[in-house]
């Protein structure tokens, strides 16, 4: 079986939705002829986290242009991308094309498809009208959104969601779905326990990228709140930050180049910062990867949304944003408490966001919509 996997983000920059992308990506290339269609200008290549995949980088137009706040130009850089995506698909061959959120490209997608006779699946990683709606869209952006998220999922001939929510908004529209997780290779994500702070002072991590400003929340209340902090607590700042301050507490790494890099930052830590102001409908990886390596996350009800199986107290902490920073103060330094926190979220993540517990169910969906 020969497949495709559209991302409009350049797969060379592990982050966000790029992170599942690379996940699934890798698993299908080990058993699949497995091509991912890129949003970058830096031509044909093999990755080398991704050495059995193949990457065809289409040079974007207007890709920045999708984070403009005007309804228009966004529309304007997603359909030069589904434009370049339809040519690139009439020229090769494939058996499924898998859209990795990639509602933008989709149109591309789906005209194509008509054409060379491949069945498109799309993986719906939030819903796009509940996070226009957190962002205040406009009403027209929002009936727009609505309109469009119906016709992708309409037309696809099979919907993956990665959490319950997902799945329950969009199976209204689609009969064809399931429910895969954000999963984790939990033989990469073991803590090595390499740098455990001593009883009196903490090593708390806020994990990145901060240099998109959808991503600065945590940031932001890091820095407007550093003095209220217990003094005996430190931070990470773990990722790509440009906007950095000067204070003895705090240490930037930089962008990390490879996967063990990062799982070396968070085997240092202590806990995990995650304070979102705005809710994602989709489960955040910043959230889940901790949590493999048996780090106790504190976090907002905004974080969690999409994370239907935890139960805050027992494998998470989660407060409203202004009783935070008290609860992080009164809580990091119980030893006993933050142990058990770390091993149950191991249980929980290991249980139900692991690629053991996804993979079988992910390839037998494949081959029954090529096989159709």
């Amino acid at each position: 079986m020969k497949i495709a996997i559209s991302v409009f983000s350049d797969i060379s920059k592990a982050a966000g939705t790029i992170v599942r992308a690379r996940r699934v990506a890798n698993l299908l290339g080990r058993k699949y002829d497995t091509t991912v269609l890129t949003c970058s200008n830096k031509g044909q290549a093999r990755l080398k986290e991704m050495e059995r995949v193949h990457v065809i980088s289409i040079r974007p137009v207007g890709q920045r242009l999708a984070q403009s706040k005007l309804i228009l130009i966004k529309l304007f850089s997603k359909m030069t991308w589904a434009l370049k995506l339809f040519f690139v698909l009439l020229k090769h061959k494939f058996d499924v094309v898998y859209c990795s959120q990639d509602w933008g490209g989709f149109l591309g997608v789906y005209l194509a498809s008509k054409i060379r006779r491949y069945k498109v699946v799309y993986e719906a990683h939030s819903i796009l009208l509940e996070e226009a709606k957190e962002h205040g869209a406009s009403s027209i952006e929002l009936r727009l959104r609505k309109s469009w998220e119906k016709f992708v999922v309409r037309h696809s001939d099979y919907v993956i969601a990665l959490s319950p929510n997902i799945f329950e908004f969009y199976r209204r529209y689609n009969n064809k779905i399931d429910l895969i997780p954000v999963f984790v290779d939990d033989a990469l994500f073991i803590n090595l326990g390499s740098g455990a702070s001593e009883p009196d002072s903490k090593l708390l991590g806020l994990i990145g990228p901060f240099d998109d400003v959808r991503q600065k929340s945590t940031l932001h209340f890091l820095y407007n709140n550093i003095d209220n902090f217990d003094n005996r607590l430190s931070f990470v700042i773990i990722g790509p930050c440009s906007e950095r301050i000067e204070d003895k507490r705090i240490q930037y790494t930089g962008y990390l180049s490879s996967v063990e890099d990062y799982v070396a930052q968070l085997s240092r830590l202590d806990a995990v910062l995650v304070a979102e102001r705005l809710a994602t409908s989709g489960p955040l990886n910043k959230i889940i990867e901790p949590m493999f390596c048996s780090l106790p996350v504190f976090t907002t009800p905004k974080a969690i949304v999409g994370l239907h199986w935890v139960e805050p107290g027992k494998d998470i902490f989660v407060f409203e944003a202004d009783k935070l920073v008290d609860k992080v103060n009164e809580l990091i330094f119980d030893e006993g408490l933050m142990g058990g926190v770390g091993r149950n979220a191991r249980k929980l993540v290991e249980q139900y966001y692991s690629i053991k517990a996804n993979e079988e169910k992910l390839i037998k969906i494949l081959e029954s919509v090529a096989g159709d």
